[in-house]
């Protein structure tokens, strides 16, 4: 008893240190608040490591962080320690959070609490997740962020997130080698452990992170100990959630995607690469770089004939969706099922997906107006329905580019054998692709609503224009242009089934 109680003394003594130190930066240095708020952040982490050491009795582990919870409250509404507080302004009550935090992770982790074992290393890993993670975030963040993104109202920066995801992989990598060993899951753990943390900071507004960051982490590093089977689907879709987000930011700053769109080619890219690894993030990643490629492709030509769609320039999330979920859906039965030939049908989606953008971008610069499939006259240009011979070999050019690729990564990449050639698989791909393309223009032929527009004088596929109604003149109201899209790459890895 004695020696816990020593051990309980000497940790609140370790902190008091730490406050002093930090209260003499603040007035012999010329740092700011926010600096020493961080040193104290950071330094105050490892109260943790000296009570691990020195106290046994989980009883006696609780009464440091319950009297800080109150010391801390007291200094946040007196502004009493001016090196941990922003001011009497500030709503930010993440000094009190922090010692909250360390209760919750004492009553988990030590021996005796709720999850039954001695697991303190892994109250030790959240704890300087925190510490050092956020705490640097925001020192990076403050002095080197220049791409800020801003989520719940809460402003952030992408260099902050990113330190935040480095600090976290190093400790837990550091803190799971040492007490597990050092082998190649304990680098996978760790970067699972990091990337969920980061997103969790990033996540968590109003200091809230103080509590949600050391408790997150430590209950993701115990579950992936207990060798969850979802262990390996986790450590996929956090691969694909780095590649995917940066691929997705990329092209929201360069204007291919909207916020949302961009938010929905991240979850998709994650949930891809996670189903079908890398042969479904190739596919996708083709499609998506081609096809904003020619949508940015001679621009101001298509200006004219580009209004009467209903969606140009930069694709919404409804957009991603329409030409990748078909392809997601293919990628999680192959998941689910590990054959093969769902490959084949997710080749074969995103082929029809970029058949139809390549016949759209590049068969509007064609000198000749397209000719209806409903007519069979020609008709202007961007008219729904309407194909001309140039388009349709650009919808053969964007279906082979995929099919090339698909070859490509059933021949390179070890996905399994379907019993006939690559070449084979070049072929179907293209030439459902190239289906896909016609069953799409087919739609818009029939189905697709298209409205005449006073505004614009002419057909549309819009409902209303600069917010007048358009009226419906063929077609069905709900099925736009996105809904096209979904079936008609739908039906055409459907009718592949019988083939493959």
């Amino acid at each position: 008893m004695f020696g816990d109680m020593a051990g309980v003394i000497i940790s609140i003594f370790f902190v008091a240190i730490v406050l002093v130190i930090s209260e003499l930066i603040r007035k012999l240095g010329s740092f700011n608040t926010e600096f020493t708020r961080k040193f104290v952040h950071i330094g105050v982490s490892h109260w943790w490591l000296v009570a691990m050491l020195l106290i046994k009795d989980m009883r006696y582990a609780l009464v440091p962080p319950i009297i800080f919870v109150f010391l801390n409250y007291y200094s946040y509404k007196k502004d009493l320690i001016k090196s941990i507080e922003r001011g009497k302004d500030s709503s930010d009550l993440g000094t009190v959070y922090f010692p909250i935090s360390l209760i919750v992770l004492i009553l988990l982790t030590w021996k005796g609490g709720f999850l039954g074992q001695d697991l303190r290393h892994l109250g030790l890993l959240g704890t300087l997740i925190m510490g050092y993670g956020d705490g640097f975030a925001a020192v990076v963040g403050q002095n080197f962020g220049r791409k800020k993104y801003k989520i719940f109202g809460n402003e952030k920066s992408i260099e902050g997130s990113v330190a935040m995801f480095c600090f976290a992989f190093a400790v837990s990598a550091t803190i799971l080698g040492i007490f597990i060993g050092f082998e190649v899951n304990t680098l996978r753990m760790s970067f699972i452990i990091a990337v969920l943390s980061a997103l969790t900071e990033a996540f968590t507004p109003f200091g809230f992170d103080n509590l949600t960051v050391p408790i997150f982490s430590t209950l993701i590093a115990y579950f992936l100990l207990k060798d969850s089977p979802v262990f390996l689907f986790a450590y996929m879709a956090c691969i694909g959630f780095v590649i995917s987000f940066f691929i997705a930011y990329a092209a929201y700053r360069k204007e291919s995607l909207t916020l949302d769109g961009s938010v929905g080619a991240t979850l998709m890219g994650t949930l891809m690469y996670a189903t079908s690894g890398i042969f479904g993030s190739l596919m996708m990643v083709v499609f998506f770089l081609s096809s904003s490629f020619l949508s940015h492709f001679k621009k101001d030509k298509k200006k004219k004939v580009a209004i009467q769609f209903d969606k140009t320039g930069r694709r919404d999330i409804m957009q991603v969706f329409a030409n990748g979920g078909v392809g997601l859906i293919h990628s999680i039965l192959y998941y689910l099922t590990k054959n093969p030939a769902y490959l084949v049908f997710l080749g074969i989606s995103f082929a029809a997906a970029n058949a139809d953008t390549w016949a759209t971008e590049l068969g509007i610069l064609n000198k000749k107006d397209p000719i209806s499939l409903r007519t069979f006259k020609r008709v202007e240009k961007g008219t729904s329905g309407a194909i001309s011979l140039f388009g349709t070999f650009s919808a053969l050019a964007g279906s082979m580019l995929i099919g090339v690729f698909a070859a490509f990564g059933f021949f390179f990449l070890n996905v399994g054998e379907l019993g006939f050639e690559y070449i084979q698989t070049f072929q179907l791909v293209t030439l459902g692709g190239f289906f896909g393309s016609i069953i799409d223009s087919i739609l818009g032929a029939t189905v697709q609503g298209v409205y005449y527009s006073k505004e614009l004088e002419g057909e549309t596929e819009k409902r209303e224009c600069n917010g007048k109604p358009n009226v419906l003149v063929r077609g069905f109201s709900f099925v736009n242009n996105d809904l096209v899209n979904f079936l008609s790459i739908g039906i055409s890895s459907i009718l592949f089934l019988g083939i493959i």
